[in-house]
């Protein structure tokens, strides 16, 4: 089974400056890209203190790689409260004319405290952002404009994307809505860090048949996920070594309620345990070996793409070389 694999970085930190957390991360993309990895993205959130997170401008930071990086740029996810179809429509294009047709674009609806701070009404979310991603797609195939119930654009943009009809768009949620809006408006699905696989799978197959619904093809869409993994060579180290950052990022989303949906056992932030019960439907953290066995229970789901985040928790740069080191050398040759 071919299978494709990116990194999800983790840029928001409060160590250093952002410019110098992408100095300090230019060489790793340099090993990627080396090692055949597909692609970099970046999350977004809206922080409002200090701490580890997305950045809340994901554009403007792949603007800045896409000089010094070949991989593919994307976002994983960018969220619909932060964006007008205008704005989002003329950012897109400018950055895939910036980064010569290498973007393409996670997008998913955020949530509830994400919609009350950017003054959104929860009754019409869902039908604003099927057609928000209606009228980017129209913009971006260099139509006039777009007519919707919520949603009016006069006039189209230039410049238009290097990729024909535009970037390609993967459609996040969890909902059974969510299925249908990626079948109808996307290019792909996304599921996020903290979607289990149990969860994922479920969507996928919502997904599926959305798009044979649609008539369109549902044998093997673009179906991307982002999942936290940490390589060492064996799993005993890789949980020593590694476990702390993992854990560090597992805690955070465990403390906001995200592991609630998809079934399973609550994730809770205090566990002392929290990485090794989410190491089966959460993250990839182990051997080789070991991860390979469980990226081909994704791949059995239909996971298409992996964006792993291999720099959680502000850890330090030889261990992420470490995973995308062991990942390029015993995980990709397997899947390609």
């Amino acid at each position: 089974m071919a299978l494709e694999f990116g990194l999800a970085l983790d840029f928001g930190t409060e160590r250093a400056p952002l410019a110098d957390v992408l100095d300090e991360y230019i060489p790793l993309l340099e090993l990627a890209e080396g090692y055949g990895f597909h692609s970099v993205v970046a999350g977004q959130t809206f922080p409002t203190r200090p701490g580890y997170f997305h950045l809340p401008s994901p554009f403007m930071l792949l603007a800045a790689l896409a000089p010094r990086t070949g991989l593919r740029l994307g976002t994983g996810v960018t969220l619909q409260p932060a964006w007008q179809p205008l704005n989002l429509a003329y950012d897109g294009a400018v950055l895939d004319q910036l980064s010569r047709g290498r973007f393409f674009m996670g997008i998913a609806v955020a949530n509830a405290p994400d919609w009350q701070r950017f003054d959104m009404d929860k009754a019409t979310v869902g039908q604003r952002f099927d057609e928000l991603l209606q009228a980017v797609k129209a913009l971006w195939r260099g139509e006039e404009g777009f007519q919707g119930q919520l949603i009016q654009v006069k006039q189209g943009i230039q410049p238009l994307p290097v990729q024909l009809g535009g970037p390609p768009i993967l459609v996040g949620g969890q909902t059974p809505r969510a299925a249908r809006r990626a079948a109808a408006y996307g290019d792909g699905y996304y599921a996020a860090t903290q979607y289990r696989r149990s969860a994922a799978a479920e969507q996928v197959k919502r997904y599926r048949q959305a798009l044979s619904d649609l008539g369109k093809p549902s044998d093997r869409p673009t179906v991307a996920i982002n999942r936290l993994m940490f390589l060492a060579d064996s799993t005993e180290r890789a949980l020593a070594e590694g476990g702390p950052y993992v854990s560090k990022v597992l805690r955070g989303y465990a403390a906001r309620g995200a592991f609630s949906r998809g079934g399973g056992a609550a994730l809770d932030a205090n566990d002392p345990q929290l990485l090794e019960n989410a190491l089966d439907e959460v993250c990839l953290v182990g051997s080789p070996e070991t991860v390979c066995e469980q990226i081909e229970q994704y791949a059995a789901i239909g996971v298409t793409r992996f964006e792993l985040r291999v720099a959680p928790g502000d850890m330090p740069s030889e261990l992420v070389a470490q995973t995308i080191t062991l990942a390029g050398e015993q995980v990709i040759p397997r899947f390609n």
